[in-house]
């Protein structure tokens, strides 16, 4: 069992009010969530800012780099990085929104 399901495991052992917990953890959740939303939101500043500087968009760019045609600049990897991770998170977010609603 993992660390945090042996955490919910006690919560629910000694919860004598099911209301409050629930609510208790929907706030745990919202506030996990939006710390997810502002990494998001700086990934896509960054991603802003390659763009700009570049002059193409990141769906583009990886198109290239991931065919080798851009070569081995390291802004090319930190780039496609961050692109990956804002990706990830974005996957994220949507399967937990269709989960819940926070």
């Amino acid at each position: 069992m993992s660390a945090i399901a042996d955490k919910i495991h006690i919560i629910e052992r000694i919860s004598t009010d099911e209301a409050a917990t629930v609510n208790l953890l929907d706030k745990v959740i919202a506030s996990l969530l939006e710390n997810d939303r502002r990494k998001l939101t700086q990934f896509r500043g960054r991603l802003s800012a390659f763009e700009a500087q570049y002059g193409m968009k990141t769906d583009e760019f990886q198109r290239l780099f991931n065919s080798g045609t851009l070569g081995d600049a390291m802004d090319w990897f930190e780039w496609d990085a961050i692109a990956d991770m804002a990706a990830r998170l974005e996957d994220k977010l949507a399967l937990v929104q269709r989960s819940i609603h926070v």
